[in-house]
C-alpha cells in the first residue's frame, strides 16, 4: 500500500470507534486476548492465524480462523494486526502487516536481536502513518505509572541504586508446549527477555538511559535448553544510577496465586519505594516520604487490557503511546549487553538502537 493510500486510511479511521484486530499466533498469550477484547469498547477482534487451525478456530471462530496469515489479510476487513508469535518471526511479520497497511501491536520484546530491532525501527519511518507498539504491560499498571513519576519528579530525592528481583516458577511443560523457547535463534534469550524485560523496562523508564552492564546467566535446573534459566545483572546509569537485577524461572514454591512475582526496591537521598506486582496483585509503598500517587486505582481493568486500549487511543486520537520501538527497544538493548558480558566475563557498553 502506498503512502498516499495508507494516509487517507489513517485520516478515515481517527473517525472510527473500534480498531479490527487480526491475532497473528495463538499460544499461550492469547489465552488472554479473546475475553480482554470484550471488555475494550475500542477494539473488535476480527480474524485469527495459527499454524494449528484449533488454536485460531478458539480465538475468532471457525469463519474467521486461517493457517495461512495471506489468507487472513485477503479475507478480512482489518485496521491492525497483534503479533504474538516466536520472538525471531516479530521483524518479518511486522514487515508484512505494514506493507498491508496494517499497524501493529506486538508482543514483547521488539525481536530476538538488535538488528532486526534496527529493522523495525526503519520501518517505523518507512511507514510513519502507520503505528508500531509493543506489549510491555507494566507501564500501564498504574502502580508503575506512580512509581516512575514519583522517581522522576524526585519524591525520594537523588536515587542512588535499585534492587530488582524476578521470580517465575517453571516446569517442563513450559518449553514442551512452546520448544522455540528454549531455542536461542527463535527466543533471543530465556528467563531474562521472556519475563524479566517487563520490570527491566520499568527500571529503564524511571532511571532513563543505561550506560553499562555486568551480567551473569546459567541453566541450573533446564540443562537441555540453550537459554538461561537463571540471570543476574548489575546496570549503571547515565546519572551514577545503579540497579541490581536477579532474574530465575526456577522458584519453588510459587511465590503467589499465580506463577510469577516481581520485586522493586528503589533507595534515594530521602527514602526509598518498593513496588511488587504483577497486576492483579501489584503494590507500591513510600518509606521515609509522603506517599505519592497521580493515578487512582482502576479496579478489575488489567495491565494488558489498559496497554491494549492505549494503543486504540494512539491510533484513533493520536493519544502518545508509551510503548513505541525506540522505548522498547531499550530493554533489549540492555539484555543484549547482559549476555555479551556473561560471555567476555568484563563489563559491557550498552548500545542503543
Amino acid at each position: 500500500m502506498g503512502f498516499r493510500k495508507s494516509r487517507l486510511r489513517w485520516i478515515f479511521m481517527i473517525n472510527k470507534e473500534k480498531i479490527k484486530f487480526g491475532v497473528i499466533g495463538c499460544g499461550l498469550i492469547t489465552e488472554y486476548i479473546k475475553p480482554i477484547t470484550k471488555i475494550i469498547e475500542n477494539v473488535d477482534l476480527i480474524a485469527a492465524v495459527d499454524p494449528i487451525l484449533d488454536r485460531a478456530i478458539k480465538v475468532a471462530g471457525k469463519d474467521h480462523s486461517y493457517k495461512d496469515v495471506e489468507k487472513m489479510y485477503a479475507n478480512e476487513d482489518l485496521d491492525a494486526v497483534y503479533i504474538a508469535t516466536p520472538h525471531n518471526l516479530h521483524k518479518p511479520m511486522i514487515d508484512q502487516a505494514l506493507k498491508e497497511g496494517k499497524h501493529v501491536f506486538c508482543e514483547k520484546p521488539v525481536s530476538a536481536t538488535i538488528e532486526d530491532a534496527r529493522e523495525i525501527l526503519i520501518l517505523q519511518r518507512k511507514y510513519p502513518n502507520l503505528k508500531i507498539g509493543f506489549n510491555y504491560q507494566y507501564r500501564y499498571d498504574y502502580n508503575c505509572y506512580n512509581l516512575v513519576q514519583g522517581i522522576q519528579k524526585g519524591h525520594i530525592g537523588k536515587v542512588y541504586y535499585a534492587n530488582c528481583n524476578i521470580f517465575f516458577s517453571r516446569e517442563q511443560d513450559y518449553i514442551q508446549e512452546g520448544s522455540w523457547r528454549a531455542n536461542l535463534k527463535t527466543s533471543g534469550g530465556g528467563t531474562l527477555l521472556i519475563h524479566g524485560s517487563h520490570v527491566l523496562d520499568i527500571i529503564l523508564w524511571a532511571f532513563g538511559n543505561p550506560l553499562s552492564v555486568l551480567g551473569k546467566i546459567d541453566n541450573l535446573k533446564f540443562k537441555n535448553i540453550e537459554v538461561e534459566d537463571i540471570g543476574f545483572g548489575i546496570v549503571k546509569f547515565e546519572n551514577n544510577v545503579y540497579t541490581q537485577i536477579n532474574d530465575s524461572m526456577i522458584i519453588k514454591p510459587i511465590k503467589k496465586k499465580i506463577e510469577d512475582r516481581v520485586e522493586l526496591n528503589i533507595y534515594g537521598e530521602n527514602g526509598s519505594c518498593s513496588y511488587e506486582g504483577p497486576w492483579p496483585f501489584s503494590s507500591l509503598k513510600w518509606y521515609g516520604v509522603t506517599d505519592f500517587r497521580i493515578k487512582d486505582n482502576l479496579p478489575g481493568t488489567s495491565h494488558f487490557s489498559e496497554c491494549l486500549k492505549a494503543f486504540c487511543n494512539w491510533i484513533l486520537k493520536d493519544i502518545p503511546f508509551y510503548n513505541t520501538v525506540e522505548e522498547s527497544s531499550k530493554v533489549l538493548s540492555l539484555i543484549t549487553a547482559l549476555y555479551k558480558s556473561s560471555k567476555t566475563g568484563r563489563e559491557e557498553k550498552i548500545e542503543l538502537i
